[in-house]
């Protein structure tokens, strides 16, 4: 099982269940692949095309829409942290672990307006 912590969080990940804090997320077995992968190679750009290939274990040109709407669900599910997985426009995605800061935390976020997501007036 692989462990990852940002900002405090710790998130367990393993081929059979993904715990945030201890408490187990209700994931699909393909939302626990793909986080499985992400995290395997963390703050590298992973294309659609790549996670296709690798994580649905299939080549099907245009069929990148699965992509996104597995790392939307994905991020809902995975609350704050999912903001740690970021897309690459045109390209991808990455899980942002936030390398290379002496403190090795990094909190990203992504506008409202794109998310969808409303802010308090």
């Amino acid at each position: 099982m692989m462990k990852i912590v940002w900002n405090g969080a710790e998130l367990s990940c393993g081929e059979d269940s993904v715990r945030l804090d201890g408490r187990e997320l209700a994931l699909s077995r393909m939302e626990r692949k793909l986080l499985l992968y992400l995290a395997r190679h963390p703050d590298t750009v992973l294309s659609r095309e790549r996670l296709l290939r690798e994580v649905w274990e299939y080549e099907l040109p245009g069929a990148t829409r699965t992509v996104d709407t597995h790392v939307k669900n994905l991020r809902a599910r995975l609350g704050g942290l999912g903001d740690f997985i970021v897309t690459v426009r045109g390209v991808g995605y990455r899980l942002d672990t936030g390398a290379g800061r002496a403190d090795g935390h990094r909190r990203v976020r992504r506008p409202a307006a794109a998310s969808g997501r409303k802010t308090a007036s």
